[in-house]
């Protein structure tokens, strides 16, 4: 059976992310589609940007369902709509940090999250609290990068990215790094060498690709999250927000 997961990336700067990115996650056997919003914020860094991320987020959902994917992942830490989603598809709908934190969790036990911004500690404590793993979470770690700076010195980015690593590894006692932004893709091999190089042997998630297999494994063994838990909404005049589709 061959899969197709469809990744929306929930912000509305054109060319931050395309499908390439994706590529190195394709087999015979799955294949990665992708969009982006229309309208919403450049970038997300704050719960006032997530908020604004969350309609055409939605919009997208409903219509990579009918367009034939098999599950949907949310290209953002924040897991921006991740339950409304839910709601309005019958597909599996993955958030990159809902997956990456439980198996960070399941991998080293105490697992620190290193992002862009300082500002986002109390929105992260928020998300871990809220996905029961207060008591798994070592350390919140920022490197003061922006979202639509992280292209602008990848090296540079990498290492501030493994000195934060080392550091809470060190201190804190962390068995596993999660990268806090799922801008930093392709990071997670630098900063799991430099560990290495200073014993560390501790692993480091890359939450997109993780999310993306996680995704295809569920639909390849025939799960989707419950229908139960995450009701279709009641029909009623929304708006502002079209949302075509939903109902039919």
């Amino acid at each position: 059976m061959k899969s197709v997961i469809h990744v929306i990336t929930p912000i509305s700067t054109a060319g931050f992310r395309s499908g390439e990115d994706f590529k190195a996650c394709e087999r015979d056997d799955l294949e990665v589609t992708h969009s982006e919003l229309k309208t919403g914020p450049a970038s997300i860094e704050s719960e006032f940007d997530e908020a604004l991320a969350i309609p055409d987020t939605i919009r997208l959902a409903i219509e990579a369902e009918r367009n034939g994917a098999h599950a949907i992942v949310i290209d953002c830490m924040g897991d921006p709509g991740i339950a409304a989603c839910r709601e309005v598809v019958s597909i599996p709908v993955l958030g990159p940090c809902q997956t990456s934190l439980h198996v960070a969790a399941m991998l080293g036990h105490r697992f620190s999250f290193i992002t862009v911004l300082d500002r986002l500690r109390a929105m992260l404590d928020h998300i871990v609290a809220g996905y029961g793993l207060t008591g798994s979470y070592a350390a919140f770690e920022a490197v003061d990068v922006p979202v639509l700076d992280i292209c602008h010195d990848v090296e540079k980015l990498g290492g501030l990215l493994a000195d934060k690593a080392i550091k809470t590894v060190r201190e804190d006692h962390a068995g596993a790094i999660v990268l806090g932004c799922t801008g930093f893709l392709g990071l997670a091999e630098v900063i799991r060498e430099r560990l290495l190089a200073e014993e560390l042997d501790v692993p480091v998630i890359d939450p997109i690709p993780l999310t993306i297999r996680a995704a295809d494994a569920l639909v390849k063994c025939g799960l989707g999250h419950s229908k139960f838990i995450y009701p279709q909404p009641g029909k009623k005049e929304i708006v502002g927000y079209p949302m075509p589709g939903l109902w039919d």
